[in-house]
């Protein structure tokens, strides 16, 4: 009846065993690096971005939002500010700082009827661009920042 018990335990200690032999060696052979065949692309710089698009929403309660704020803007390049999808209420602009917008920043076109706008950086400057929900909730105002440099 001992006998069983220890052909269990032996045979139980092999098993493990041969599991740890198994899993320690060390198979590893030494490989040299390879090049790749295909140089990896430089990333494009900042600098070359044309257009920076700002996505604005706000629902009923609580301030507009807005997808980027605080930009810095090159002469040349475009600012296109855009209402979030299915946002269909009339929204205001002001412009602060002496009319930056309107000077610095000087708008191409009407507003058109999806409330998009687009500004091209005209000269150096900084100010901000307030945005208004329902065109009369000033208390939910956000103001958007520009810097051209």
């Amino acid at each position: 009846m001992i006998y069983p018990k220890i052909v269990q335990t032996v045979t139980l200690l092999l098993l493990v065993a041969c599991l740890l032999i198994g899993g320690c060696t060390n198979n590893m052979t030494p490989v040299e690096p390879q090049n790749p065949t295909v140089p990896p692309s430089p990333a494009k710089p900042t600098t070359d971005v044309q257009e920076y698009k700002v996505t604005y929403n706000y629902g009923d309660t609580g301030p507009v939002q807005l997808s980027a704020n605080n930009l810095v803007l090159k002469i040349g390049q475009k600012l296109i500010l855009q209402p979030a999808p299915g946002l269909t209420k009339n929204t205001r602009f002001t412009s602060g700082n002496d009319n930056f917008f309107g000077d610095v920043m000087q708008q191409e076109g009407d507003q058109s009827s999806t409330g998009q706008l687009v500004f091209v950086a005209k000269q150096a400057g900084k100010g901000k661009l307030q945005i208004i929900p329902n065109s009369t909730e000033t208390d939910r105002a956000t103001d958007l920042w520009v810097t051209v440099q």
